[in-house]
Order: structure tokens, then C-alpha cells, then sequence
């Protein structure tokens, strides 16, 4: 899987260089292996709002947001290629880092983990679901950091 790490807005500073490191390093932990590209953007807080209402049918700020494109063939006798998207909003996670006294970087980090996780089909929607995710993200983000 090759991953690529964009930063699409200019409101809050994205460690870009760091981030790929880590995006590479936390997608080969997690064992996404399929062929393909998978981009990890950083967008603003209006960007995050409109993609989070239209896609999800949310209002405001959310920090995640995971598309898994379905399976495309370039050629007829091509191998699939998966593509997805983790869209993060940076200014979800300084917030969070602020309220909680949480280095601004380790919550990007975590975002992106995070982000994986859902791109791999994992659920937050209940408080077990949200315990069994942090407590991957932890496992993930030990390893990694």
C-alpha cells in the first residue's frame, strides 16, 4: 500500500515529514498491505463540516473522517486497486489536545491511527466499540511513536 500524506489547509501547523513516517509505519502495524494508494489529508474546519454533513449527515467539527473506495482494475488482467482516504482536521485535534493537556503532535498521531482504523472497517459507535478502538490505537501508537 503505498500511503501519501497531504496537508490541504494552512490554519494549523501539520508536522507533514513526521506524519508520513508515522502514517507509513502505523498502515504497515496494522497490516494494510493491499495494493493500491490510500492519501492521508489534513484539512480545515469548514472543509471537515461540509464533508461531515454531507457524507455522514452530522453537524460541526468532527476529527476523522475514513472513505474505503470500492475496487477499481486499471487493465482487465490488472490486480484490484483499492483506494481511500483518511481526511484529519488539525483543528479538531489541538482543541482536544488543549482541553486534555495532550502534546498537540500525539494527537495527530492518534488521528491518523484512528483514521486507519475506521479505513479498515472498525466502529466507534458504541462505548465498547470506542473502548476496543483506543485500546488498538494505544497498542498501535506504543509501537510507533
Amino acid at each position: 500500500m503505498r500511503v501519501r500524506v497531504m496537508n490541504h489547509q494552512r490554519l494549523d501547523p501539520v508536522p507533514l515529514a513526521w506524519l508520513t513516517r508515522l502514517s507509513r509505519r502505523a498502515a504497515g502495524r496494522l497490516g494494510i498491505t493491499e495494493a493500491g494508494q490510500l492519501e492521508v489529508a489534513f484539512v480545515s474546519p469548514d472543509a471537515m463540516r461540509r464533508l461531515n454533513r454531507r457524507f455522514l449527515r452530522h453537524q460541526g467539527l468532527t476529527d476523522v473522517l475514513s472513505f474505503r473506495y470500492a475496487e477499481t482494475r486499471t487493465r482487465p488482467a490488472a490486480p484490484a486497486r483499492i483506494v481511500g482516504e483518511v481526511l484529519i482536521s488539525p483543528r479538531a485535534a489541538k482543541q482536544y489536545a488543549t482541553r486534555h493537556g495532550i502534546a498537540y503532535r500525539t494527537e495527530l498521531a492518534r488521528y491518523v491511527v484512528h483514521g486507519l482504523l475506521h479505513w479498515l472497517g472498525h466502529e466507534d459507535r458504541s462505548a465498547t466499540q470506542q473502548r476496543r478502538m483506543r485500546a488498538m490505537e494505544d497498542r498501535v501508537l506504543a509501537v510507533i511513536l
